[in-house]
């Protein structure tokens, strides 16, 4: 079945580039333009053009959600779908008849779409590492009634160095009791700040040795908790 599928889209193909042809040779009679000769090269432009244009299509057809050619190749016999083979064959032969801007078109399609999956992926991904980075600090909490755990200290306000609002926000998340150590998501939902600025906060905090930075053995999350 797919070896008469391909050989049906490529001859469709070179039909469609065949027509383009004919027809810019019809049109060239009624212009002073001069038609371009049916040589060696115009035929190998049809054979190369008619190919690739109809080869993309099955790309076409997946672009737009279109089951097409699975029930075609997962048919028993070609009678059984004749109609949907002629029509992926009136897609290659108009595939073929606009072959360049087809092809370039498709092209930046299918480009768009990739970018598109890859942010989605991306956005994924980042909600796995949040997802992540709160079970961290859970697990974290939870290990403060275990005999031998360190335990967060709670520093009164007086004991705070001064600050920018934004630290204090960020230097009160971290006093929280109900919590061992803290994640840069965690205080971001807390304060209501991004996550770049709390990083940013933290980095700051972190050098000036009010805030400690280390790894959970458990999950590889980066944690923070107030220096002693």
């Amino acid at each position: 079945m797919l070896f008469s599928l391909v050989i049906a889209m490529l001859a469709s193909g070179w039909l469609g580039c065949c027509a383009r042809y004919a027809v810019n040779f019809e049109t060239a009679k009624e212009t002073e333009v001069p038609a371009r000769p049916w040589d060696l090269n115009t035929v190998w432009s049809v054979l190369v053009l008619g190919a690739a244009a109809a080869l993309v299509v099955p790309l076409f057809l997946s672009i737009a959600n279109n089951n097409i050619m699975t029930d075609i190749l997962a048919a028993q016999s070609f009678s059984s779908v004749a109609s949907k083979v002629l029509i992926v064959a009136g897609f290659c032969v108009l595939a073929g008849a606009t072959a360049p801007n087809f092809i370039e078109s498709l092209a930046q399609k299918a480009l768009n779409l990739a970018k598109k999956n890859e942010s989605k992926i991306e956005k994924v991904n980042e909600k796995a590492d949040s997802n992540l980075e709160l079970i961290s600090e859970q697990i974290e909490a939870g290990d403060q009634g275990v005999p031998g755990a360190k335990i967060q200290a709670v520093k009164p306000p007086a004991d705070l160095p001064p600050m920018s609002a934004d630290e204090k926000q960020v230097v009160a998340s971290l006093n929280n009791m109900a919590y061992r150590r803290r994640t840069i998501t965690g205080i971001s939902k807390e304060t209501g700040m991004s996550k770049e600025r709390v990083r940013e906060l933290l980095a700051a905090l972190a050098q000036a040795g009010h805030v400690t930075q280390l790894k959970s053995s458990r999950t590889g999350v980066v944690l923070y908790e107030l220096a002693m």
